[in-house]
């Protein structure tokens, strides 16, 4: 049997790279698929795509910024399926500034999208996952653990997951819900490519995206949707309030 045949699990983010790769990967394993992202996203093409592998998916429209929009997505998500086994929480921004050059309707935005936003899903999602039990993953970074030139709103966001994920699994275990994070390396998606074009040298940026991997090279996100199904599936029933890496060596060189 497929590992997630007859749950149903919420992705936000869902449109990006890491987020679609999560779905078609869900889907395949049997869920049925709910996908979050902006209304100009691509994300009825992402769901349209996995329907046509015989997949069950839904996209619904939402901007995270207001608790509205995603309390009415939890709603349309078990009025279309019937019930929520699982929430991944990918939906991220990125912003390059100086702490001095920093403006603070910047790093507002930051800290709104990468880690209120996830307090919000948590808080409409965990009474319904709760009815059946499930898990819970957020998306960190590796870039909580170091320090980044001009990316000071982006980093301390990724810290503020994993903080958030360790409290979260501790208020949410008696509901039966897990709650882990998944901090990737470098994944080669269209947002690492726009947060490279961000740095004041991109080429050497780029070439760093590789090198400072022991594995020579970026994740493909594909290989970062791995890491948040094992951490849904029964094969990690017993852990909960942690991150995975799954950068490919960079943490193993600090």
């Amino acid at each position: 049997m497929k590992r997630f045949t007859g749950k149903t699990a919420l992705i936000t983010g869902a449109a990006g790279g890491m987020g679609a790769a999560t779905a078609r990967l869900f889907a395949g394993e049997g869920a049925q698929v709910v996908l979050l992202d902006l209304p100009t996203s691509s994300g009825q093409l992402a769901a349209e795509g996995i329907q046509r592998d015989g997949g069950r998916a839904l996209f619904v429209p939402v901007d995270l910024l207001y608790e509205d929009q995603i309390s009415a997505a939890v709603r349309r998500a078990v009025e279309a399926f019937g019930a929520l086994d699982y929430l991944v929480n990918i939906a991220g921004i990125n912003h390059h500034s100086r702490v001095e050059d920093m403006r603070v309707s910047a790093w507002d935005r930051m800290m709104n999208i990468n880690v209120r936003a996830m307090v919000i899903t948590m808080k409409y999602a965990a009474p319904v996952i709760a009815q059946r039990g499930g898990a819970v993953v957020n998306m960190a970074s590796v870039s909580a653990f170091v320090g980044s030139d001009g990316y000071a709103a982006y980093v301390t966001t990724k810290g503020a997951v994993i903080s958030l994920t360790r409290s979260a699994a501790v208020e949410l275990a008696p509901l039966g819900i897990r709650v882990n994070a998944v901090a990737p390396g470098w994944v080669d998606t269209p947002f690492t490519d726009a947060g490279i074009a961000l740095a004041p040298d991109p080429e050497k940026a780029r070439a760093g995206a590789t090198t400072e991997h022991v594995l020579g090279r970026m994740a493909q996100p594909e290989e970062v949707a791995e890491g948040i199904a094992f951490l849904c599936s029964d094969a990690a029933a017993f852990i909960t309030g942690e991150t995975l890496f799954v950068d490919g060596g960079f943490m193993v060189k600090r």
